[in-house]
């Protein structure tokens, strides 16, 4: 018989075995440590009282890690992974486990439930569908190493000023795109660096962040880029100049030779965007679709 317990009635092996025997045969390596997971759930927002683990003959055999956010006033729930044991996928576990997972969502009174799954994995994707989960974009998640060998020296900028910032300030940006995928969200960089352009009546008109890590001697070694957008209302030539400068200013004019990631970028929503970003020559890592549930 199958027995669901929230995830803050387990133990922390209880939950890691979970984690690795529902991703185990994923379609990356997903596998976990008791420090990894305690540090995702931190980082990410994701909660124990909201995420459930799944017992068959008490042995852990599936998990859904959940976590809830607030932007203009409404909740936004996050399904940071569903696995399964793979000797017990297509047995209506994941079902189980994603009613469970909405009922209470239901009574933390979410608004909006969000997901990601990978493009190709059409079994999942239409699990989520018969759950009420609509696609509402598709993600890439796009890299590029290196230094590059064309250049691209600083962009100027005549009619805005540069302000640095935090990632916690792009929260009350009005055009900050808050109903993007969770991990792109201020929240997942809150301790990151960000970069506001105004113009010269102070008006914000595009805003960039991003995390930049480094070795114990100091040397830069990636930079992640979680979202970089203007304002709606630009004109075209404004708008790519400014999301052109902004990249640049993120990647430091691409001299450094560094790891340069920026996941599930919206392709629709990040429209301007992800078409600087591929021109420069940013290559697709992974793919994804972006589901939502109206509640």
């Amino acid at each position: 018989m199958i027995e669901i317990k929230r995830l803050k009635d387990c133990t922390i092996e209880e939950g890691v075995e979970a984690w690795n025997t529902g991703f185990e045969g994923y379609y990356f390596d997903a596998t976990t440590t008791a420090d990894k997971f305690i540090t995702r759930l931190v980082q990410e927002g994701l909660s124990p009282n909201l995420s459930i683990v799944a017992f068959l003959d008490k042995k852990p055999i599936g998990i859904i890690k959940n976590g809830i956010r607030e932007f203009n006033g409404q909740k936004l729930a996050w399904n940071g992974g569903t696995g399964v044991a793979l000797e017990l996928r297509k047995k209506g576990i994941g079902k189980m486990l994603m009613e469970e997972t909405l009922s209470i969502l239901n009574k933390e009174q979410v608004d909006y439930a969000s997901l990601e799954a990978i493009s190709d994995n059409s079994k999942a994707i239409s699990l989520y569908e018969k759950m009420g989960y609509e696609i509402v974009d598709h993600l890439e998640y796009l890299g590029l190493n290196g230094q590059l060998d064309r250049s691209y020296s600083a962009i100027p900028l005549v009619k805005y000023r540069v302000d640095r910032a935090v990632p916690q300030q792009i929260g009350l940006i009005p055009f900050y795109k808050g109903m993007n995928p969770w991990q792109t969200q201020w929240q997942s960089a809150k301790d990151g660096e960000a970069i506001i352009v105004k113009d010269l009546d102070g008006n914000q008109k595009g805003y960039a962040y991003f995390r930049r890590s480094f070795n114990n001697e100091g040397k830069h070694l990636n930079t992640v880029l979680y979202q970089c957008e203007v304002e709606p209302e630009l004109e075209r030539k404004d708008a790519e100049q400014l999301t052109r400068y902004l990249i640049n200013e993120v990647f430091r004019s691409f001299t450094d030779d560094i790891n340069r990631v920026i996941p599930n970028l919206p392709i629709a929503q990040s429209a301007l965007t992800h078409s600087v970003l591929k021109e420069i020559g940013f290559k697709s890592m992974t793919e994804q679709v972006y589901m939502i549930r109206k509640m």
